[in-house]
């Protein structure tokens, strides 16, 4: 194996999430792990202790020793540099949130998410404005 093991099970989980079209909101959901420990783990920055690593695996719908072929991500590269969701040239404020938020712990993303989370479904909510 060549690579840093968390940072591969990160990306291969990170994958298999992606391949459901789940969220990690939903992972976390369907798992009953916490959305920042799913987190964790996908960044490679989190150690996932076995009983977890079956638990994924079940939840995903995938046998155990699926959660450790590392294979289909070999060529990938082994980047610390953080990808962000976001256009690098979006607004100075979506460049700035992403600045703040690198800077914080899980648990304070997590408040930051519920935060934007529940503006997005007021602002989805509220009727079309003309100009």
């Amino acid at each position: 194996m060549t690579g840093d093991p968390l940072k591969l099970f990160g990306r291969h989980l990170t994958w298999l999430r992606k391949q459901r079209g789940w969220s990690q909101e939903a992972l976390s959901l369907e798992s009953g792990l916490a959305r920042s420990y799913l987190s964790g783990i996908e960044r490679g920055t989190r150690n996932v202790a076995l009983y977890n690593i079956c638990t994924l695996a079940d939840t995903l719908g995938v046998p155990p020793p699926e959660m450790l072929d590392f294979s289909k991500h070999t060529d990938e590269t082994d980047s610390d540099e953080p990808r962000s969701p976001f256009d690098p040239e979006s607004s100075p404020a979506v460049q700035a949130t992403l600045r703040y938020m690198a800077a914080l712990d899980d648990s304070e993303q997590d408040v930051v998410a519920a935060v934007a989370r529940a503006l997005a479904k007021k602002n989805a909510r509220r009727p079309a404005e003309d100009n």
